[in-house]
This record gives C-alpha cells, sequence and structure tokens, in this order.
C-alpha cells in the first residue's frame, strides 16, 4: 500500500531511508532543520575551503550500491568511489610515520619497523574481528532494538566478544606499543566516537576494510 511518509534529517541515513521508501513506491518528504543535507556528514563551507564535518571514507561502498540499484540506477553513473592505498597514514608526535593497507605482509612489515614484537599480537587482533563483524554488522546492524529485552537477547554474545572494553583498551590486550594502539583502534572516529570509551564492536572496521578496502568518494563527502 502506497503510504505518505516523513524523514526526519537529511544525514546518511535519512537519504538512505528516504531513497528505499521512495524505491518501494511511497511518498516521502524529508525534513531538515540546517540550510542543506549531509547531518553528521555536514560539509562547511569557509572563505572558498570545503570541510568534511564528519566521515571522509568509506568502507562499505556496496551499501551505497545497493542504494542506487534498488531504485534503478548505478552509483558510477552518479559518484566516482576511488581505493585507497594506503588506507591511511598516520603521525605520531615525533614524526614516526605508519601506513597500513589490506596487504597483510605490507601492514606487518610496518609493524615490525616499530615495535616488531607486535606483529604476532596484530595476528591475533585480526583474527578476532571476524567474530565482530558477523556479530555486529552482518547480524545485527539492522535489527531494532524497541524493547530492553530486545538487548538481553544478545547480551551474552556481546559479553563474550567483550564488547564491555573501549576499542583501545580491546588493541592493546594485544599490541604493546602505544603508537600502535592508537592506530589500530580510531576507527570509532570515523562515526564521531572516543575511542578510549567506545564500545570494542567498532573493531569490526578492521575487517570491513580488508574485505571491501577504503574508498574516497571524488569531490568529498558533498558530492
Amino acid at each position: 500500500m502506497k503510504k505518505n511518509i516523513i524523514v526526519i534529517g537529511s544525514g546518511f541515513g535519512g537519504l538512505a531511508t528516504a531513497s528505499r521508501l521512495l524505491s518501494n513506491g511511497h511518498n516521502v518528504t524529508i525534513f531538515e532543520k540546517r540550510d542543506k543535507p549531509g547531518g553528521r556528514a555536514y560539509v562547511y563551507e569557509i572563505n572558498g575551503f570545503k570541510f568534511d564535518g564528519g566521515p571522509t571514507v568509506i568502507t562499505a561502498p556496496f551499501m551505497f550500491d545497493d542504494i542506487y540499484k534498488a531504485a534503478g540506477k548505478k552509483r558510477e553513473d552518479y559518484i566516482t568511489f576511488v581505493p585507497c592505498d594506503p588506507f591511511y597514514r598516520i603521525f605520531n608526535h615525533d614524526g614516526t610515520r605508519f601506513d597500513y593497507n589490506n596487504n597483510h605482509d605490507f601492514t606487518l612489515n610496518e609493524i615490525r619497523n616499530i615495535h616488531p614484537s607486535d606483529a604476532d599480537g596484530y595476528e591475533k587482533f585480526l583474527g578476532t574481528t571476524k567474530a565482530i563483524f558477523d556479530k555486529g554488522f552482518v547480524e545485527l546492524a539492522d535489527k531494532p532494538f524497541l524493547k530492553f529485552t530486545d538487548m538481553l537477547k544478545v547480551a551474552p554474545d556481546l559479553i563474550k566478544l567483550q564488547s564491555y572494553k573501549s576499542v583501545y583498551k580491546y588493541v592493546s590486550q594485544y599490541i604493546e606499543n602505544d603508537f600502535l594502539r592508537r592506530c589500530f583502534s580510531f576507527h570509532p572516529l570515523l562515526v564521531g566516537g572516543n575511542p578510549f570509551d567506545t564500545t570494542s564492536i567498532y573493531a569490526m572496521i578492521h575487517y570491513l576494510e580488508r574485505e571491501w578496502g577504503v574508498h574516497y568518494a571524488m569531490g568529498g563527502t558533498g558530492a
């Protein structure tokens, strides 16, 4: 049945929801309090320069492709995603540089250049990320938690995965060097979170990156 639906907010979530509803034949009206779309991905324009207010890289490009496909369109006709290699280049305060990507040997070599004994710990850490991804992304990402009992049902699994720990504390179980600890736990920043108090479920981003890469949208978030 065709419905008239209101979506409040035009961040990525609001726009994606509105697009899928339109693709299913509904009438959709979006309400946005700011002067343009974006939400957490709002683009600021100052003195002729543009600044992404939130996410800058894309770690799950297939999710965008699915939205366009549902609308009978191709994402690549509208926006170009360029894979990044390395994914990130991270600098310490003393100028130490660390690169990493989804080339396992390359990343291990980068780790050994900074703290050789952490190479084994990194492999152990990486081995735990698929279970976190399967629970946090595949199973729970699209599930609504409308009642307290909904959370209770998955609590045992989340406790088993140590989701009560922060990302930084979780990574620290496997990595000794503090610079490398920060290199492998900064990912909550991508969603506006603090690595020192955001749940370790976000360690699943490591699995996302290795599976689908890290991409940049040409023209920035606003594009």
